[in-house]
């Protein structure tokens, strides 16, 4: 009889220290995976905070001066030498003065001198077509004035403003109409277009070939009657 309860009190303390043992791996698993998610929602939080958002404004302020137009400056090629060439060879021209990026457009960066024809003002889309006195072909060259401009051509020309730099195809498309803005303030903004019908003007400037009959030009310089600085 003794022996009988003596066994049942030791199968009674074997399940209690089993389920002691249960209990304390459990609780040892459930700490241990709410150890592991907590500190990676965490970090990815204060990830997330510490990112500010993106401002094509900011961004423009940052190289316009100091990237954008000595980029400008520095690479132009005469237009009037460049439309030559591209009437005598157009695929030699494009290898040797453009930028071309896989299988798109070609996009250039030149400079000139030239005397308005004609003005279109009408429009937010003012433009200014220029006669080059260097070029003899039939190649019209009009320059952008904005405030509303059509293209992208100064993002592509400069050769340093990439896509995988940005998060998003909405961040890439916005850092070029803020710097199509930028031409406007900077460049045309304050231009009398009504009195420079007739007038000798000097361009540094950048365009996509899209087509050859007419090259629309966006100036990133523009001097009234004087040599591009």
């Amino acid at each position: 009889m003794v022996d009988r309860k003596i066994k049942t009190v030791s199968q009674i303390c074997r399940t209690a220290a089993a389920i002691l043992l249960l209990l304390i791996f459990l609780h040892s698993l459930l700490a241990c995976k709410l150890w592991t998610i907590r500190p990676i929602e965490s970090k990815a939080q204060k990830s997330s905070a510490a990112t500010p958002a993106f401002n094509a404004d900011s961004y423009v302020d940052s190289i316009w001066a100091n990237k954008i137009v000595p980029t400008v400056t520095a690479k132009a090629v005469d237009l009037a030498t460049l439309l030559t060439a591209l009437d005598t060879n157009a695929e030699a021209a494009k290898k040797q003065f453009g930028l071309q990026d896989g299988e798109g457009p070609t996009h250039f960066i030149v400079k000139g001198e030239g005397v308005i024809s004609r003005v279109e003002s009408a429009s937010p889309h003012r433009t200014m077509t220029i006669r080059l006195p260097k070029y003899t072909g039939k190649t019209e060259v009009a320059l952008q004035l904005g405030p509303v401009f059509r293209g992208t051509s100064l993002r592509d020309a400069v050769g340093f403003i990439r896509f995988n730099e940005f998060v998003n195809q909405l961040q890439y498309a916005e850092v070029s109409t803020k710097l199509n803005d930028r031409v406007f303030t900077a460049v045309s903004k304050n231009l009398d277009l009504t009195s420079m019908q007739g007038k000798a003007v000097s361009f540094c400037g950048v365009f996509t070939l899209n087509e050859r009959a007419k090259i629309m030009l966006t100036p990133v310089q523009l001097d009234e009657g004087g040599q591009s600085k």
